[in-house]
């Protein structure tokens, strides 16, 4: 494969995912390039639909170390960016450097992945708002004084979701936003979930695949058209589709896993309407 960060060899080779990922591949492609020109992707889409695993597939395609942290849990901005100090046996201050730290200053092909980045503490946000500028990326750490900027082949790729079904998530500021290449992803259509069912879990009979990824289709539709307000995710068809080869009906795992997930939201009874005759 074609050194992604070679500067002498402009040609780029695009390396392949592995089989457990289902992604168009013209999607692929854009994202692999918008590594290769080292601009930082921010995935956008709905719970469940592949955001993490497509993260840690470009690591894995690209040669690159990975490392991932969750926006949302960054309330201690400098402990987890910088790290903390500490006081050593012999009574001296002593730097402990995070994780975040130590991938940030690597001098190898490093991914960084910002999780929940629509989360992210406007404290934090501040803080990565010079960690994500392309030009001159550093980050400074007050206790020392000093600057370390970041290493060379070290790049970055978010997720994040929208739309008022994350009460959580929040409007990023336009300059934080502007920092990345929005790119959106979407659950997987009906034809290549049920194919995902039968690769991921064994003896599950196609027609079973086959109605449960209908299944999805229509209750995502729901959420789409407002008439509920939560999707069902690729993790979680998965999930109902585990328990077919233990013996139970597409009836039980519809009962049991598929319309819980509509209890906490009082939607159970619209998500059942929507079912009727399936």
């Amino acid at each position: 494969m074609t050194d992604l960060f070679s500067c002498r060899n402009p040609i780029f080779t695009l390396p392949k995912h592995s089989d457990k990922l289902c992604i168009p591949i013209q999607k692929w492609e854009f994202l692999c390039h918008t590594l290769y020109l080292k601009k930082y992707p921010f995935l956008l889409g709905p719970k469940g639909c592949g955001k993490s695993s497509v993260a840690k597939e470009l690591a894995d395609a690209m040669g690159m170390e990975y490392h991932a942290f969750n926006m949302g849990q960054a309330f201690k901005p400098k402990k987890m960016f910088v790290g903390s100090l500490i006081i050593g046996e012999d009574g001296k201050t002593l730097a402990v450097r995070s994780e975040f730290f130590r991938a940030f200053v690597s001098d190898r092909p490093t991914l960084i992945f910002l999780d929940e980045l629509t989360r992210t503490p406007a404290v934090a946000a501040n803080f990565l708002m010079t960690v994500l500028d392309r030009h001159q990326s550093y980050l400074y750490d007050e206790d020392s004084g000093q600057r370390y900027n970041k290493g060379r082949n070290v790049l970055f790729i978010a997720a994040g979701n929208t739309g008022f079904a994350y009460v959580s998530a929040q409007r990023l500021d336009t300059a934080f936003e502007d920092r990345f290449i929005k790119t959106r992803l979407d659950y997987l259509s009906p034809r290549e979930e049920s194919a995902l069912i039968c690769s991921r879990i064994d003896g599950v009979a196609r027609k079973d695949a086959v109605r449960l990824a209908e299944i999805a289709r229509i209750l995502r539709l729901g959420e789409a058209k407002e008439t509920l307000s939560v999707s069902l995710s690729t993790r979680q068809v998965l999930d109902a589709a585990a328990y077919l080869p233990l013996g139970y009906s597409l009836q039980d795992v519809v009962e049991e896993i598929i319309l819980t997930n509509y209890m906490l939201s009082g939607e159970e009874v619209l998500a059942r309407a929507l079912l009727q005759g399936i």
